[in-house]
């Protein structure tokens, strides 16, 4: 399978909702970035293998360029543009048509909820369900390209499959379930949206079973193996995220990941090669890719723990564990190594999927 060439940019924090599970939260009114800047980071990705981009933020549609964005991606040679949105200005056809006449691709929408009830509970913003159903229908309509985020919290996990059933109907090619962790949630609100996975396993395998008939591809991102017995086929942690051709390749977004510096970014690669062993691959991988495996290497040290005894367990390799905030929360004693061959191969469950082979 070939790895992804994909790459997320950030046009700035700025946005015009206040999702309460942030971790942008406190960040949200700084100023957009320049275009000089965003076409800089453009031409570098475009250096270093990068042909599909995804615009995010905050929210890249409150960019004033983001048209002129699209079409400099286009310009700088990208053969696939996608943004990041909450749909609040999709919903406005003629904004939304001038967006895919600069040459935008794909949306990837943030739906949270399956009605107005949970979805703007999670927004912090009445009326964002009804912004983003109109958005989905113009996206819909205007032929673009649909994907799907759902960030799983305690305030939305009983409403997942009816969330996978108001999705579904807009055909998307891709969509994502993004369980707990600490980047994902903002720090002040861990008690009132965190849940354990074995509360939000039954539900993730139910939406799943829904979906898999209906959408090409159904992930559970950041999960451990243990909880999805049977289910392996959605998992798409770290290892799998770079064969993932959505997802983006690691090397170029840790250097272009927002507030990231020449040298915090050379400590990441340091960090990963030495002391999380990537260093053990080089001469076995191409440069590029041992670059990719010491990111993905650091940030499974840095953000992930372990119990002791899934070193016994056959997912070993392709398993993150669990977030060191989660581990905080609730321990390790639910994680349970499963017996049988070790697997080291990170796609051994996607290689029958055509939407996860690269073309």
């Amino acid at each position: 399978m070939s790895k992804t060439r994909r790459v997320k940019i950030v046009t700035g924090l700025k946005c015009n909702i206040r999702c309460v599970f942030c971790y942008y939260r406190d960040n949200l009114d700084a100023p957009n970035r320049s275009f000089a800047e965003i076409r800089d980071d453009l031409r570098y990705a475009f250096r270093h293998g990068i042909r599909e981009v995804d615009f995010s933020g905050g929210e890249p549609t409150v960019h004033p360029d983001l048209p002129a964005l699209i079409a400099e991606a286009r310009v700088v040679g990208m053969e696939r543009v996608c943004i990041i949105s909450n749909g609040w200005r999709l919903a406005d056809k003629d904004y939304l048509a001038s967006l895919k006449a600069s040459g935008l691709d794909e949306v990837l929408f943030s739906v949270h909820g399956s009605h107005d009830v949970v979805h703007d509970e999670l927004t912090a913003t009445p009326g964002s369900f009804a912004k983003i159903r109109a958005a989905l229908e113009n996206a819909a309509a205007a032929g673009l390209t649909i994907r799907i985020n759902t960030v799983v919290s305690r305030l939305n996990v009983a409403d997942l499959t009816s969330v996978g059933r108001f999705v579904a109907q807009f055909h998307p090619q891709q969509v994502n379930f993004i369980t707990v962790n600490d980047w994902c949630f903002a720090r002040n609100l861990v008690d009132k949206l965190m849940l354990r996975y074995p509360e939000m396993a039954p539900p993730l395998h139910e939406v799943c079973d829904l979906l898999e008939p209906l959408v090409p591809a159904v992930n559970v991102r950041y999960i451990p193996f243990c909880f999805m017995q049977g289910y392996e086929r959605f998992v798409c942690n770290h290892p799998q995220v770079m064969y993932d051709p959505y997802e983006w390749v690691p090397r170029v977004r840790a250097r272009l990941e927002e507030g990231t510096s020449l040298w915090r970014y050379l400590g990441i690669l340091g960090y990963g090669l030495v002391v999380c062993g990537a260093v053990l691959k080089v001469g076995r991988l191409s440069l590029a890719d041992t670059l990719d495996e010491s990111v993905v290497a650091g940030l499974r040290r840095w953000y992930y723990t372990k119990h002791a005894q899934c070193r016994e367990c056959r997912y070993g390799a392709l398993c993150d564990g669990v977030e060191n905030t989660y581990a905080r929360e609730y321990g390790l004693d639910e994680l349970v190594p499963l017996g049988g061959s070790t697997i080291h191969d990170p796609v051994v469950f996607r290689r029958c999927n055509s939407s996860w082979v690269v073309t």
